[in-house]
């Protein structure tokens, strides 16, 4: 085991997504997960029927109580990533709890859990208010080692509309500038048509992601994956990179480890009622078949 993560964010009831998605993925990566609960949704692979937060400082006591117990101000092995907060409250004693450590150097991942599934019509919806997402912004981003959003929610975030490489270059400078050291830009569906230049499309052939950091930008190209039939893509990208960081990964690496896993689980999703979860232990299962000689 090499590697420790405290992750904070909403508990899933169905163990696809959130909290229960973050423990699958550092164990699998070789680390030790530890978490701090913001909220807990009933949920299932259709959708959230219901969110619940808790107050906020629980979720504080939470996060200080893990990070005394880890002796987070002298640790080294140790990353911390933020998910759902739900509101304003939350934000602010994370972003407290976050100032109060910032000396330690600690790095901080921020997947900004503003999107959510809605099991009544089964599609995406914002679960922040403008207030909260503003919050995030001032208190957050600047403790970002890497900031994780989707597409939507850099949408979101920029007040811009992004169709075309050069807008998510802009995107993730407009995102650096207000504190994040790099944004990890994820594009879905979405895909280039006739080129760098051209317009996104539905449907496409692959998935796109943009690493934006001080020295520069790196493009990564993977098979599509359709963000409305996978469940936990935000969440394992996220826990992925932090979980690196933790094993003394630099961005870079870490970010190309994180979604070469991502899509390997993915690869191995099953088919459910609803959206398929990921299948986080396929590089176990997989090791565990070869020790066996059955594969």
């Amino acid at each position: 085991m090499a590697g420790k993560v405290l992750t904070i964010g909403e508990s899933d009831s169905c163990g696809a997504s959130g909290l229960q998605a973050d423990i699958k993925t550092v164990a699998a990566l070789g680390g030790y997960a530890m978490t701090a609960v913001s909220a807990v949704a009933a949920q299932n692979t259709r959708g959230i029927a219901h969110i619940e937060a808790l107050a906020p400082w629980f979720v504080e006591q939470q996060m200080r109580v893990v990070l005394e117990d880890n002796d987070a101000a002298n640790a080294g092995g140790l990353a911390i990533k933020v998910g759902t907060l739900v509101n304003a409250g939350i934000v602010d004693a994370v972003a407290g709890v976050l100032d109060a450590y910032q000396d330690a150097g600690i790095p901080v991942v921020v997947d900004p859990g503003i999107i959510v599934r809605s099991s009544v019509a089964s599609v995406s919806e914002q679960i922040m208010d403008e207030g909260t997402i503003a919050d995030l912004k001032r208190r957050l981003f600047i403790r970002a080692r890497v900031l994780t959003p989707s597409l939507r929610e850099t949408e979101l975030l920029t007040g811009m509309k992004v169709r075309d490489m050069d807008d998510m270059r802009h995107a993730a400078d407009m995102m650096r500038t207000l504190g994040a050291e790099a944004v990890l830009l994820k594009a879905g569906m979405a895909a280039f048509a006739g080129g760098e230049k051209g317009v996104y499309v539905a449907g496409c052939d692959r998935t796109l992601y943009l690493l934006a950091t001080e020295t520069g930008e790196t493009v990564h190209e993977q098979p599509p994956l359709d963000p409305a039939r996978t469940l936990g893509l935000g969440a394992t990208l996220a826990a992925a990179v932090a979980v690196s960081l933790a094993q003394g990964m630099d961005v870079p690496a870490a970010a190309a480890r994180a979604i070469a896993f991502l899509h390997a689980a993915a690869a191995a999703a099953a088919e459910t009622p609803g959206a398929r979860p990921l299948h986080h232990a396929f590089s176990s299962e997989k090791a565990a078949l070869h020790k066996s000689g059955k594969a």
